[in-house]
């Protein structure tokens, strides 16, 4: 079985701000190469202070999804006043992705998770082997290798939601512009003393006119080779 026959999303990044956390991701998902669904929402809300994107495999999202939201809702029917943590949500897909993965079937997808409890940020991360990760920032897929210059040099985890937001746009049009199963729309889950807020997805311009790439050598011989 071959994770390029599925339907799979792209890379999400979850980033640690002054007053809570911020998952974003694109809405394309991809057939292989070809962009097959371009407007879809891969994050989901858990409850009132935890959230959860994913990259990688979609039904396998969605069934993860399934499972989880049967957990939320255990949780709800015992009433007994304990209430599942951001950290608890995280182990029990680990746990998951540990029994799946043990069984040669694993689920084909990344997640973060996103949460805010008693005044204290999380982020974590699981993946296809049930790894189990928690951090400031958390990036997945090609943002892996792309983005994470751009998060040492201009992110810090003190400062607002809007500067934040500014960093993650410049992080996807670098995606826009390099990542066949990417693209310049996305959508941005902020999970603060609030709540979850899953945002309405926006486009993103990416920069294409570089001057290197205006001015290249081989463009130049080209031109002049027409004269």
């Amino acid at each position: 079985m071959c994770i390029r026959d599925r339907v799979t999303g792209g890379s999400v990044i979850g980033l640690y701000f002054k007053d809570g956390v911020i998952l974003a991701s694109d809405t394309l998902l991809s057939y292989g190469s070809m962009a097959k669904f371009r407007d879809v929402r891969r994050a989901e809300k858990i409850n009132d202070t935890t959230a959860i994107a994913s990259s990688g495999e979609y039904s396998d999202f969605q069934e993860v999804m399934r499972k989880i939201n049967n957990m939320h809702q255990e949780e709800l029917n015992a009433n007994d006043n304990i209430k599942f943590s951001p950290s608890d949500y995280t182990n029990y897909l680990a746990r998951l992705c540990y029994f799946k993965r043990n069984k040669g079937n694993p689920y084909y997808m990344v997640s973060v998770i996103g949460g805010y409890q008693n005044g204290q940020r999380y982020l974590g991360y699981v993946d296809l082997h049930g790894t189990h990760l928690e951090d400031t920032h958390i990036v997945t897929g090609f943002a892996t290798y792309f983005c994470k210059p751009l998060l040492w040099n201009y992110w810090k985890e003190d400062q607002d939601e809007q500067q934040v937001k500014r960093v993650l746009i410049e992080c996807f049009k670098v995606l826009a512009a390099k990542q066949t199963t990417a693209q310049a729309r996305i959508q941005f889950t902020v999970i603060d003393k609030n709540g979850v807020r899953i945002e309405e997805a926006q486009d993103i311009l990416p920069k294409w006119d570089f001057k290197f790439t205006l001015n290249r050598a081989s463009e130049k011989l080209y031109s002049e080779s027409l004269n």
